[in-house]
């Protein structure tokens, strides 16, 4: 496909530019975003003009923040000094890099189409990526003028390509050669997708659909739950990922919460709450209403991909926060710097210098004189080692004659 051979051709002259340089021009983008806030709200479309700035356009203007000041830092080649190098590797320096994958391809969802794919792709091209995106039907709108706020920056127009909204133009790309995939999706789409991807072992990213628990504890305030639990309910109409879906309820608390429109599960114990919201597949988003140090010590049992305590979705707001489900709802990360380097694939570069190399040809006595070594290092028992380190070198001593 044309676009996709566009993306293909720009993104070796993107990638050649520093970090520094690629978030310069993001940086552009955010400002002119911020120009055209009346332009975003009519292409986003909602009823409440709050929500459009709250959920959407502002984590969005703040994830670009986020990758001006993070992502250099994050990206930069790390070398790794003497420190743990192997000491038959005497002269070896090593260096991990991180670099782009190639092209890659945003499947973007209903419920945010700004904000979602806005960040999947934006963390994309930070890291050196050119960047397919496929709207959810009628949602191209926002990612459009994020696009040409792109253009407009300086941005090569090839690098940032609005797909059309048809399901086969995703397809499309797939067979065209994309180099990764991000989707945010239900289950069922997830699972379409991995098997396209399959044949052509191209990796992917799924953010898939959420069934998100909340535990009320004994200790929790229970007004502050309710109002809680609500907005959540009520957040972008009921569409949003990490959602409430089940309350489990301390028994004590029941009849103060059972009007929420959502199940309310009354519990004795938190072994059964647990117990129960474990037998959902899906493994996205929990919430914690309770004591700090009691609902910190449930979140490390809860299996999720994000727990918020005495609060709901505050992922969202936050671009420092990782994010990424389990189970059902998917694997791999989104967003923070986790979601960044994401995007990239490692390569490790290592160099030998000086007269000495590991290379050299096998002698008489060299698997005692490794065995001594192996004795040395991890031994059973000071005394093994004391005797393998004093052999190791009387049989060192013994070769360089």
């Amino acid at each position: 496909m044309e676009a996709l051979i566009a993306a293909r051709a720009a993104q070796a002259g993107w990638n050649a530019l520093s970090p520094d340089a690629r978030v310069a021009t993001l940086g552009r983008a955010r400002v002119l975003l911020a120009g055209r806030l009346e332009a975003l709200e009519r292409a986003l479309g909602r009823p409440d003009p709050v929500e459009s700035l709250t959920a959407e356009i502002l984590p969005l203007l703040a994830a670009i923040r986020f990758l001006e000041r993070e992502a250099p830092r994050a990206l930069a080649p790390r070398r790794l000094g003497s420190h743990g190098r192997p000491a038959w590797l005497p002269g070896v320096d090593a260096e991990i890099r991180r670099e782009p994958v190639g092209v890659v391809l945003v499947i973007a969802p209903a419920n945010y189409p700004l904000f979602l794919p806005g960040v999947h792709a934006l963390q994309a091209l930070a890291a050196g990526n050119a960047v397919l995106v496929k709207p959810a039907p009628g949602r191209s709108a926002a990612m459009r003028i994020l696009a040409e706020c792109l253009a407009q920056s300086g941005l090569d127009p090839a690098l940032v390509a609005v797909l059309p909204e048809d399901p086969g133009s995703a397809h499309a790309a797939i067979d065209g050669g994309v180099d990764k995939v991000v989707l945010t999706g239900s289950s069922a789409t997830g699972t379409s997708v991995l098997a396209a991807l399959a044949p052509r072992a191209v990796p992917s990213v799924m953010e898939l659909s959420g069934d998100d628990p909340v535990f009320v504890l004994d200790s929790a305030d229970v007004a502050l739950a309710e109002s809680a639990i609500r907005f959540g309910l009520a957040l972008n109409r009921g569409e949003t990922c990490i959602a409430p879906r089940r309350v489990f309820v301390a028994r004590r608390h029941e009849a103060a919460l059972r009007d929420l429109p959502v199940p309310v599960v009354p519990f004795d114990g938190v072994e059964t709450a647990l117990a129960e919201a474990a037998r959902s597949p899906c493994a996205l988003g929990a919430s914690i209403f309770g004591e700090e140090r009691e609902a910190r010590a449930l979140a490390a049992r809860v299996r999720a991909g994000y727990v918020a305590i005495n609060d709901v979705i505050v992922t969202s707001a936050d671009p420092r926060l990782p994010f990424g489900g389990r189970g059902a709802s998917g694997f791999g990360t989104t967003r923070g710097i986790e979601g960044l380097l994401e995007l990239t694939a490692v390569k490790a570069i290592t160099t030998s210098r000086g007269p000495r190399r590991h290379l050299e040809a096998r002698r008489p006595g060299d698997a005692a004189l490794f065995r001594a070594w192996i004795a040395a290092g991890h031994g059973p028992g000071l005394a093994t080692r004391m005797r393998g380190f004093l052999e190791f070198i009387r049989l060192a001593i013994a070769r360089g004659r």
